[in-house]
């Protein structure tokens, strides 16, 4: 069994962060998409006939007829259908989003209650069920928080700027920002604490081992944008390809047609593609901060350490 709660240092960080996706990948991903399958479902066929509806505005009425006025006719007619759509999918969004941001936290306290991988996405259904209260309660008291953090985060950044020098440490910043937040969800989840108490632990955490802490999620930060950057740019090319190839075809109706409407398919599979990439890397930076949060815990408290003298104790 993967060890939660241990002292790290600044290369153990991501050491142990990598040694966890090696162990428990399959078991964490499979798991991931059972817990948001339903929702993503329904997000996908709500962007594929968004897509959809946008590919034959584009190509019947910009190219086809020549229409400049298409696109705000298309408002204007059917502007009630497009608040119910988009409220519905916004509905839909911020439940995967708050289903995303809950299920390391949930997924690591069943890991650690286990002792490993025994358990299942029955379990991870009945545990999310049972935090929905504290969930609502944290994003009702994210709000005020955030905006004040907002604040502050905006002000330190302002300060950095000012030099060249200061610049880097604006991942420092960031870094403080999503491990405050993350860091009091786990504490709020795993506790019995008050959601208040559990932000001024959170924010304490932050500055336990700030340099070797807050800098190791910087980095994770910047190996996750490196990674997607390469994707972007390799899904930049091959759209950039099918975009001049189009422009060559023969200009007739019939391969306009067929030439956009190929685009369009690859398009929204790489927008799909790209939207579950940012779930899946999301959810890679949380287990991150979520190694890096039992490590601090285990050094503030000895949790690991006590419990092996209880072992001792009662002779198993």
């Amino acid at each position: 069994m993967f060890q939660l709660y241990k002292s790290r240092d600044f290369g153990a960080y991501f050491q142990d962060t990598f040694t966890f996706l090696k162990q428990n990948g399959k078991h964490f991903f499979k798991n991931f998409f059972i817990v948001n399958g339903i929702f993503l479902l329904i997000l996908i066929t709500m962007s594929y006939y968004l897509f959809k509806v946008y590919q034959e505005l584009v190509i019947n009425d910009l190219i086809i007829n020549r229409n400049s006025n298409a696109l705000s006719n298309f408002f204007d007619q059917n502007l009630g259908s497009i608040i119910l759509y988009g409220s519905l999918g916004f509905f839909i969004l911020l439940i995967v989003s708050v289903l995303n941001y809950a299920y390391v936290p949930i997924y690591f306290k069943l890991y650690e209650r286990h002792k490993g991988q025994n358990f299942d996405s029955k379990e991870l259904f009945n545990e999310l069920k049972a935090n929905i209260e504290k969930l609502i309660i944290f994003i009702l008291s994210s709000i005020p928080i955030g905006l004040l953090t907002i604040i502050a985060v905006a002000i330190a950044s302002a300060i950095l700027m000012v030099t060249i020098i200061g610049i880097p440490f604006l991942l420092i910043v960031a870094a403080v920002f999503s491990m405050f937040f993350h860091a009091t969800l786990m504490e709020y989840i795993n506790t019995d604490k008050g959601v208040f108490e559990c932000y001024t632990y959170g924010l304490n955490m932050c500055f336990q081992k700030f340099f070797p802490a807050m800098g190791a999620i910087a980095v994770f930060f910047i190996i996750v944008y490196v990674f997607k950057l390469v994707i972007g740019i390799v899904q930049f090319i091959i759209t950039t390809i099918l975009g001049i190839t189009s422009l060559t075809d023969p200009n007739t109706v019939q391969v306009v047609t067929e030439s956009w409407s190929f685009q369009f398919v690859v398009l929204f599979l790489f927008q799909l593609f790209s939207y579950l990439l940012n779930l899946l890397t999301s959810a890679i930076v949380q287990m991150n901060q979520g190694i890096i949060y039992y490590s601090l815990k285990e050094e503030k408290e000895n949790i690991h350490a006590k419990d092996t003298i209880d072992q001792i104790g009662s002779g198993d």
